[in-house]
């Protein structure tokens, strides 16, 4: 199966951010630097109408890549993927399941657990971005603000059918069977220093290919509750 981990900024529901309500915790200097996150709108469904896909509500999902030393970001290297080794020059992979995971908030062991995944989704080697509507009306704008103003780029380089997509409950997301391992001693597969893992290497690692098959029968077969269409309150 093709699969690919995400590690993103922890959110109860990433429907945007709540001030006081749903805030994005442990995304690194960058969600600590600026209280901002980009995949603050991974399980947000949208209607869309987009080239080469059926019109329909759609999640748009983010994980961040390396940058460079010249503050490029590097593209997502979809090559990497199990089963995508011919890919090198294509820009899209269809058909993974993408996982996102977040580490638990208060962790003393950095707890990275499952929040939620997409199935059957495309993934992009690098950021596609689409522009929306803020929720602001006219009547609701300042002097100082214009239409432009009331515009967000949405960066994103998963897509995947709204009906393909979980959340997890956050009572759900802190079990042990959908906690996924970091690399350190005694370790020997998981994330690393990047925020993608791409778990390979299963046909010599029978730990990795029995976690692999157990999660991935967890998700075919979960049946429980799904926060994609829950906003905080």
């Amino acid at each position: 199966m093709r699969i690919l981990f995400c590690n993103i900024a922890w959110m109860d529901y990433y429907k945007g951010i709540v001030p006081g309500k749903d805030e994005p915790k442990n995304g690194g200097s960058y969600v600590k630097d600026t209280k901002d996150a980009h995949e603050k709108y991974n399980f947000k469904p949208e209607h869309l109408k987009l080239m080469g896909f059926l019109e329909g509500e759609y999640c748009l999902g983010f994980v961040e890549t390396k940058s460079t030393s010249v503050g490029k970001r590097n593209q997502l290297n979809i090559e990497k993927i199990e089963g995508c080794c011919d890919l090198k020059g294509d820009t899209e992979v269809d058909d993974v399941l993408v996982v996102y995971c977040a580490l638990y908030p208060d962790s003393f062991d950095k707890e990275t657990y499952v929040v939620g995944w997409y199935k059957h989704a495309t993934v992009y080697r690098r950021y596609e971005k689409l522009e929306f509507d803020t929720e602001a009306s006219d009547n609701e704008r300042s002097d100082n603000e214009s239409a432009a103003d009331e515009k967000y780029i949405q960066l994103y380089n998963v897509i995947a059918l709204k009906e393909d997509c979980v959340l997890l409950p956050r009572s759900q997301r802190r079990k042990t069977f959908w906690r996924v391992p970091r690399k350190k001693k005694g370790v020997a597969f998981g994330f690393g220093q990047s925020n993608v893992w791409f778990a390979r290497g299963e046909d010599d690692n029978k730990y990795l290919s029995d976690f692999l098959d157990r999660l991935e029968n967890q998700i075919e077969t979960y049946d429980g509750e799904n926060w994609i269409d829950r906003y905080a309150e």
